[in-house]
């Protein structure tokens, strides 16, 4: 447990000891999510040497979203109860043993291993995003939740170059290469990052960590938490779905309709990395003080659905840079802002634990998004997916408009279903 006399938990952060937060949190999300897009030039080959068939590698990623699924909840809890500091200190060492062991794996057993461990320690970023919303005001809290979306975009920009790079002079250069990365960062983390959770937050109880081991879709499903927070959940689930098909499909999609080479999406990914890490670093703060942040949503909402559904009407190869620019803004500025939102809905003692199942929801949507669109291309045609998914966004837009009132907490959530059964949050 945190010391109670810390200055970090007695009082409010100062704004530079906020950026100084802010900064660790950038570096361990950037460092995860490199660690999952340096594996995209790379994995497949890996396993392949190993006699992977492509269904052995797409149980790769699966067992990696399964285990995020499972524990970002728990992790949430973890850090709800004794700070979030261990939590990322943790993350971090763990995803050193993770990229450690996929170095030394000779078989597809250690590498099914390997992405689970990567799969639970990576869990911890609903932990960061309480970071986030323990050092921020809520007047400030989407741009600091942007700063996580920026840390997504470099992630995206920097992994599949510096795995197409490092994998050039030896396959298994890039797994070694973000464990010394993930290392650096334990360091200045160990050096640099307080304990953020205030004093005096009601600690979690030992039922609520049982109930956080039921995946977050499934409590869902039986109504554990009150509406306003089940209806955000269900969002988030939604709007990952969506998106998720343009990062599973979107390469053989371009290989099928333009005959481009997985180095051609490669650079297109990147490009779009570069729009959401300057959406997202430099421009959300200015965006949300002028509009706010539901018509923010709006506005994302309608910019990546119109810009998933003319992925399929692309005439070129070179016009999906100019979709991939709206999609990316779009995303660069829905997902902090809605996550900012949804943080704003979260109990503080409570906050860690919902954030986590946020992140769970999204992780589910990655899950479900690639099955549903790979049926769609393959028993309709090849722009199907990107049709369902635009339109997906769209009914996004109308159910956030529709539940307005009861997401911003204009208006009391509705009762329980029963007063013998209340829905609690969390």
């Amino acid at each position: 447990m945190a010391n109670p006399e810390s200055p970090s938990e007695t009082a409010p952060p100062s704004n530079a000891r906020s950026k100084a937060v802010l900064l660790i949190v950038f570096t361990t999300i950037l460092i995860d999510f490199i660690g999952f897009t340096v594996l995209i030039p790379v994995l497949p080959l890996y396993a392949e040497q190993l006699g992977a068939s492509a269904f052995q590698v797409a149980l790769i990623l699966t067992v990696y979203a399964l285990a995020q699924l499972v524990f970002l909840p728990v992790w949430g809890w973890v850090s709800d109860r004794i700070g979030r500091r261990p939590v990322i200190l943790v993350s971090l060492f763990g995803t050193v043993a993770s990229f450690l062991v996929l170095a030394f794996a000779d078989t597809l057993g250690v590498i099914y291993l390997s992405r689970a461990l990567a799969g639970f320690f990576a869990a911890s970023i609903g932990t960061a995003q309480a970071v986030v919303t323990d050092v921020t005001p809520p007047s400030e809290r989407a741009g600091g939740m942007g700063i996580i979306g920026a840390a997504f975009g470099a992630g995206m920009v920097l992994g599949p170059a510096l795995g197409g790079f490092a994998a050039s002079y030896n396959v298994k250069a890039p797994f070694y290469a973000v464990a010394v990365l993930a290392a650096l960062n334990f360091v200045l983390a160990w050096w640099r990052l307080p304990e953020s959770r205030p004093a005096g937050l009601r600690q979690p109880s030992m039922a609520e960590l049982r109930r956080a081991f039921i995946p977050t879709p499934i409590r869902l499903v039986v109504a554990v938490h009150d509406r306003r927070i089940a209806l955000f959940l269900y969002l988030f689930f939604h709007l990952f779905t969506a998106f998720a098909v343009l990062e599973a499909l979107f390469t053989l999609y371009a290989a099928q309709q333009f005959g481009r080479t997985a180095l051609d999406v490669g650079f297109l990914f990147m490009w779009i990395g570069v729009v959401l890490f300057i959406t997202q670093g430099l421009f959300l703060r200015r965006m949300v003080g002028q509009v706010g942040e539901p018509r923010l949503i709006g506005v994302g909402l309608t910019t990546m659905g119109v810009g998933l559904a003319m992925v399929a009407w692309a005439p070129t190869f070179g016009w999906c840079y100019v979709v991939g620019t709206l999609i990316a803004f779009g995303n660069g500025i829905t997902f902090p802002a809605f996550t900012s939102l949804y943080s704003k809905a979260c109990e503080a003692e409570n906050a860690g634990e919902l954030l986590g199942q946020s992140q769970a929801m999204a992780t589910t949507g990655r899950i479900v998004g690639p099955m549903l669109g790979g049926v769609l291309m393959d028993f309709w045609s090849p722009g199907t997916p990107f049709l369902i998914a635009g339109a997906m966004m769209l009914g996004a837009l109308l159910m956030f408009r529709l539940f307005r009132g009861l997401l911003l907490g204009d208006k009391a959530p509705l009762p329980p279903k029963s007063a013998e059964n209340p829905a609690t949050p969390g």
